[in-house]
């Protein structure tokens, strides 16, 4: 029926996965291997050679993306019409499409509607409040209850109290679901919930789809959860009329923590007939030299893995470059000296090149280094650092207190935290300030002053509070230091409270960030007193600091058309391919994260996303660690992650900044021009500060407080001077 040499350019094991008669088939498919390509090209055999009814196709996606690239593929090689005909979607999507025709046995509305993350916020807020529960919030948070009620549903533990470990939470997830219902709304996990229910109970509906869907393909079956596992055995379920097909890799599992269960590989092969295992190892995107760092890094994983080696028919490639640098602002240095060596110096797309981290908040410092360095870059996955909803927040207090008549910043914050001043009691303001052509603050004192019946008595409270609060912080923190006027500000206005319940793990994003807005001050304060520079109008400064680098992150994401250095978490990355690839912050506890450190089955998922950043290099791979990494306003002395030491040496090249000044990127200079009070470090004894200094001879002799060890007296030649 279609003339369409499917088999073309394809490796002898990705012939064997499009040409397979129909059966159960796993592709076991490692990175840059062609996953795509064939998924694509078998669904065009099964309908050309097969004789398949496009109707009897379902292709299951975890993204809408990738769905989209699926389609638009399968109807360049089948044809448009042909491809409406065959049902490719996310799970979610195919779970609606399901309950939207059987929402009576579902036990739906017919209009039944989908509500996100916030909505969710509100109901088990408002379930709280109603059951009038005793909530430890910085245990049990709202983030934290909706956790727990998405983990019931992915893993199906509805009917198992004894896996719910906090007595009051199934409490409130019954409570939840009755106000779900009543309100006849379904959230985003109770799609997948309803469809298996559905299946399981009715069926005369399961065979509707079994008869139907006789053909499953199923793209990274290695990001499935329990119940979409279950859901896709329901369709199967010994009916060897439907065969099925999963493409997955189970070295690249990267999801446990939202669910993703990477034993269902190994469940596929003991709970379906007869499956064929086809490894799909040959690598069209990486180097020898990447692919064997990849292999042997990898091989220390043994729980549940099918094994697998990368090759490739290309060259060796370069050596994988791993820089030793003394900190976060040499490791900084070295990438931007390196970008602009061997990338902009040589007309080389910027694109080409990725940054890759661990956690979102790793990124600041390459940032402000970027934009010192006019370097243009983009950051895909999350918001920048500057623009992040704590970040924002707190800078607004601080502009508050800098101008009382900053309008912008005094609308965002006079309820945040929550101190029951709402929308109407803002427009109410908003008014006066209007008719009386007076600034939001201005005109919240002349209705505190006026006392008339403007406001209810708790809302003029709650406003004459606010005002007072602000007056407070600036009259408090008027004396103190720039980074302790933040942190103060921080936790005197209720931020830090606001942002500490949302601790569902410990590692607290949010918390995070606001230390690390803490750090950027006390990096701020020490680079003026570094270079002599005013002390004075140190918050002015600061603002207008963040306010430049704002504009200046609008100005690159609104020129859609520029070459960017691309900045993203490995997580981010997954999918993505780069010709230059960094990973940054390559030590204990940063990774593999700090959370993990203790649990075998962690560290094994974060091998495994270490795996998936190494593999996103085409041609140049530079892993880098730093000897000493400030951590929220502390130095601390950093251990290089074990991923490190697991890497092949044949297949590496060390750097360190002690190598000498040029690789060293010039941070650090030694000299004899000390003075008072001059911040130093020592490489065995860290960072310290100048108390004494005394000529001897030809050198000078020098009274240090070191802040790990107390004081020494160390001879100037051996001390290292840090210059930001």
């Amino acid at each position: 029926m279609y003339n369409i040499k499917l088999l073309n350019n394809l490796n002898d094991k990705q012939r064997q996965v499009v040409s397979a008669v129909r059966k159960n088939l796993l592709v076991l498919a490692g990175a840059g291997s062609g996953k795509t390509l064939v998924l694509v090209r078998r669904i065009a055999w099964l309908i050309s050679i097969e004789n398949c009814c496009p109707k009897s196709i379902l292709a299951v996606t975890f993204t809408n993306k990738a769905a989209k690239e699926i389609k638009m593929r399968v109807s360049q090689l089948i044809g448009y019409k042909e491809q409406q005909d065959i049902w490719i979607g996310t799970f979610h999507g195919f779970a609606y499409y399901v309950l939207r025709i059987h929402y009576a046995k579902a036990k739906l509305p017919k209009n039944f509607q989908i509500i996100d993350n916030e909505d969710q916020k509100r109901l088990v807020k408002r379930i709280i409040n109603i059951m009038n529960l005793n909530i430890n919030k910085q245990k049990h948070s709202i983030e934290y209850i909706i956790k727990c009620i998405n983990e019931i549903k992915n893993n199906c533990l509805k009917n198992d109290k004894k896996n719910i470990l906090n007595i009051p939470i199934y409490k409130i997830y019954d409570e939840y679901q009755k106000l779900c219902e009543i309100n006849g709304v379904i959230d985003f996990n109770e799609l997948i919930f309803k469809l298996h229910k559905l299946l399981l109970n009715n069926k005369d509906i399961l065979k509707i789809y079994q008869n139907r869907f006789q053909n499953i393909l199923i793209d990274e079956f290695q990001d499935t959860n329990s119940i979409q596992y279950n859901c896709i055995y329901l369709l199967y379920k010994k009916n060897y009329k439907v065969k099925i097909t999963i493409v997955g890799d189970d070295d690249q599992s990267i999801y446990g923590w939202r669910g993703a269960k990477i034993e269902n590989i190994n469940y596929f092969l003991k709970d379906f007939h007869n499956v064929q295992t086809i490894l799909l190892e040959q690598n069209y995107r990486s180097t020898s030299n990447i692919l064997n760092a990849a292999n042997k890094l990898i091989s220390n994983n043994n729980s549940f893995r099918l094994e697998k080696k990368l090759w490739t028919n290309t060259n060796n490639g370069k050596l994988i470059s791993i820089y030793f640098a003394l900190n976060e602002f040499d490791e900084a240095k070295y990438i931007i000296n390196y970008i602009k060596d061997n990338l902009i110096k040589k007309n080389i797309q910027l694109d080409n090149c990725v940054i890759l981290y661990r956690n979102n908040s790793q990124s600041r410092i390459i940032e402000e280094n970027m934009l010192k360095n006019n370097i243009p870059y983009k950051i895909t996955g999350s918001i920048r650092f500057y623009e992040r909803q704590e970040i924002k927040n707190t800078l607004s207090y601080l502009k508050l207190i800098s101008n009382y008549n900053d309008d912008s910043s005094f609308e965002r914050i006079i309820n945040i935290p929550k101190r029951g001043i709402g929308i109407i009691t803002i427009n109410t303001i908003k008014s006066i300030a209007k008719k009386l052509n007076l600034t939001l603050w201005k005109a919240s004192n002349f209705i505190i002053n006026e006392k008339k019946n403007i406001l209810s008595k708790i809302t003029f409270n709650s406003l004459k509070k606010f005002i007072y609060l602000i007056k407070l912080l600036k009259k408090n923190t008027i004396n103190y230091s720039l980074p302790i006027k933040i942190e103060e500000i921080i936790k005197s206005s209720g931020l830090w409270n606001l942002y500490l319940q949302n601790n569902y793990e410990k590692n607290n994003t949010q918390i995070n960030n606001l230390k690390e807005l803490i750090n950027s001050a006390v990096q701020f304060v020490k680079y003026k007193s570094n270079h002599n520079i005013n002390k004075k109008d140190n918050l002015i400064e600061f603002l207008s600091q963040t306010i430049l680098e704002y504009d200046s992150k609008n100005e690159q994401k609104e020129n859609k058309n520029s070459n960017f250095v691309q900045m993203m978490t490995i997580h981010s990355s997954k999918g993505l391919e780069f010709s230059q690839v960094f990973i940054i912050g390559m030590e204990e506890g940063i990774f593999p994260n700090k959370t993990s450190l203790n649990n075998d089955e962690y560290i094994y998922e974060e091998r495994r996303l270490a795996y998936v950043g190494i593999t996103r290099a085409k041609k140049k791979l530079i892993l880098t660690y730093t000897k000493k990494r400030h951590f929220y306003g502390k130095e601390i002395n950093s251990l290089p992650s074990r991923f490190i030491h697991e890497l092949p040496n044949d297949c590496i090249k060390k750097i360190s900044y002690l190598d000498n000044k040029k690789n060293s990127t010039n941070t650090f200079i030694t000299n004899n021009n000390f003075y008072l009070g001059q911040i130093i470090y020592h490489n065995i004894f860290g960072k310290g500060i100048i108390l004494k200094i005394e000529q001897v001879k030809n050198n000078k002799k020098v009274k240090i407080k070191f802040t790990n060890i107390g004081i020494k007296w160390i001879m100037s030649n051996y001390i290292t001077t840090y210059e930001q």
